[in-house]
């Protein structure tokens, strides 16, 4: 219940200014650290120092791109503090799967589908060409590209909490 509580304020905050406060992520990451304490005793240091910097590791590339923000991974990280490393990647997963969704309603509504199609061609196609990861949005174009990936982070979290994988 803290963890959405967290959560829904990093939602609000993102929507708002576009950036998650670092005091909350850094709260979140401390209650995780303590949770992780009581569940596996001494332990808990390892699971939490692997499952925050697992986010850190996997969406660096994604970082570098300028396609995510850092408080995008650093939220998946607070969350991973919290979570176990299975929670985690259900919670990724969903989370990008749910983005993916949301990217695609917004290019239906605002009409420029086949621009954005072109863009992200052209785009693949320079980064192989080139060998040399480079921004994928235009800087004189990002502040019109806002997207609150927090809102589909949450989702993850809810997919990977309420609707476990079958085992």
């Amino acid at each position: 219940m803290l963890l959405f509580c967290l959560l829904i304020i990093a939602v609000a905050q993102d929507i708002r200014s576009g950036k998650i406060s670092n005091r909350l992520i850094a709260a979140g990451c401390m209650i995780g650290f303590f949770v992780q304490l009581i569940e596996y005793q001494i332990s808990g240091v390892y699971y939490f120092l692997r499952n925050i910097s697992v986010p850190v590791i996997l969406l660096y590339l994604l970082f570098q791109m300028r396609v995510l923000g850092a408080g995008d991974i650093k939220l998946f990280s607070m969350i991973g503090s919290i979570l176990t490393i299975q929670e985690l990647y259900r919670c990724m997963m969903i989370g990008f799967l749910a983005s993916g969704i949301g990217a695609g309603f917004c290019l239906v509504f605002r009409k420029n589908w086949r621009l954005h199609l072109i863009h992200a061609v052209h785009y693949l196609y320079t980064l192989f060409k080139n060998k040399e990861v480079s921004s994928y949005i235009p800087l004189e174009e990002a502040e019109t590209w806002k997207f609150a990936f927090s809102v589909p982070i949450l989702f993850g979290v809810i997919g990977a909490l309420y609707f476990p994988a079958a085992r």
